[in-house]
């Protein structure tokens, strides 16, 4: 079977796919909430302490109850907070531009094994 595209073609096309999603100005805007979130010590400190806390509420097969209560009091606190929504709301974006772009590609590989195939 013959080579379609050298695997360095494909480097230097995901390379570029890559740069696209950095240079877009809603991945730019997550980056800088993102960074706005790490520079927030009481909130990465409340973000920290609710996977501390998911952690041991999976080991402890969701029956403490003791700790859902203070998993979901820090939770509150953290979705009160404005940065905090902003940011989950610009990932939420981001992942669903992410999961287009995978999407894409999967019909795009699809469709090109299906005609290879015929």
């Amino acid at each position: 079977m013959e080579k379609l595209v050298s695997n360095e073609e494909i480097e230097n096309k995901a390379k570029e796919l890559v740069q696209a999603i950095k240079d877009d100005d809603k991945y730019k805007e997550y980056i800088n909430l993102r960074e706005k979130l790490k520079d927030n010590k009481d909130i990465m400190s409340k973000m920290q302490e609710v996977k501390r806390l998911q952690k041991e509420y999976v080991k402890g097969a969701y029956l403490d109850k003791e700790i859902e209560t203070k998993l979901n009091s820090l939770l509150k606190e953290l979705e009160q907070n404005s940065l905090y929504q902003e940011y989950l709301a610009k990932e939420k974006e981001i992942n669903k531009i992410l999961n287009n772009i995978n999407e894409g590609l999967n019909i795009i590989f699809n469709k090109l094994l299906n005609e290879s195939n015929n």
